[in-house]
């Protein structure tokens, strides 16, 4: 069983209007709006080593770090180019699994845990009320992927697409995709459509009022489930093999066959998985 810990989300609050796009959708003017119940508003990285950390993603990325309060101690904020786009939380012991633990809107995080807990899931830590305006819970789904719940009021958000080196998007790496797209259907309200299928595997495009994640079959060996994060690179293959110098290790190395060559899928040394994603990645767009 995964353990996981609720990190520290007080920063949660600062960022939660930035948006996180389907690489599917175009940009369009910055709007103010209410974070949107789907939306994936926060990443928080679960780890062991918080020092090797910092090194491994501020080489990788050019990211850098702030120390703050939190709900946990020694919690860091992670920056780029001076915007908060995530913390690092120590793992409270040596059975956490590394991870990167990402935060999604819900209207009401007390009804979203009853959901969990009523369709095979359960609850890990909260809920909580970090302040006045933010509540946080960190949940398990049927198989076995955390995922944060957060709930909070209007926000200023940029719809656009992000800078190079922060978040793109999400998706669900599925050890079984059927039950999981029942799953979310009915714990966050996602509607799903098969985007494509290449050699006999389904890419569901996981919707609210807009696409919000995309949800797959695992492509790699894992004991569980597991929400996936992007990070906006400049070139798929160069940061692979960046991150493998860094001592990480690449388990979906940049192909023709996937979105031209422009998607890579790396554990950082711990362990914890992150995409990397050129976008936009039609080849004739990028070159």
């Amino acid at each position: 069983m995964i353990k996981i810990v609720l990190v520290a989300a007080a920063t949660l609050g600062m960022v939660v209007g930035e948006t996180t796009r389907a690489p599917q959708t175009p940009a369009t003017p910055a709007t103010t709006a209410t974070a949107a119940a789907g939306e994936f508003v926060w990443h928080d990285l679960v780890i062991h080593d918080p020092a090797a950390s910092r090194t491994f993603y501020g080489s990788l990325f050019g990211w850098t770090f702030q120390a703050a309060k939190g709900v946990e101690p020694n919690y860091t904020i992670i920056k780029q180019d001076g915007y908060p786009i995530g913390g690092i939380v120590k793992a409270a012991d040596a059975e956490t699994v590394p991870q990167w633990l990402s935060y999604v809107m819900v209207s009401d995080v007390d009804r979203a845990i009853e959901g969990f807990k009523e369709s095979g899931g359960r609850v890990y830590r909260g809920p909580l009320d970090v302040r006045k305006d933010l509540r946080i819970a960190v949940v398990g789904d049927a198989q076995g992927a955390p995922l944060g719940l957060a709930n909070r009021g209007p926000a200023t958000r940029a719809a656009k697409v992000p800078p190079i080196n922060r978040w793109l998007w999400m998706e669900y790496v599925a050890l079984d995709p059927a039950p999981a797209l029942t799953f979310y259907s009915r714990v966050l309200g996602y509607t799903s459509e098969v985007l494509e299928t290449r050699q006999g595997r389904s890419y569901h495009l996981l919707k609210t009022d807009r696409p919000r994640a995309g949800l797959f079959g695992t492509l790699w060996k894992r004991e569980a489930s597991l929400w996936l994060p992007y990070v906006r690179v400049d070139d798929a293959d160069a940061m692979a093999t960046r991150a493998t110098a860094l001592g990480g290790r690449v388990v979906l190395a940049p192909s023709a066959d996937t979105r031209n060559g422009s998607l890579a899928i790396v554990l950082d040394p711990a362990g914890a998985p992150l995409a990397l994603q050129e976008f936009p990645f039609e080849r004739n767009a990028r070159r």
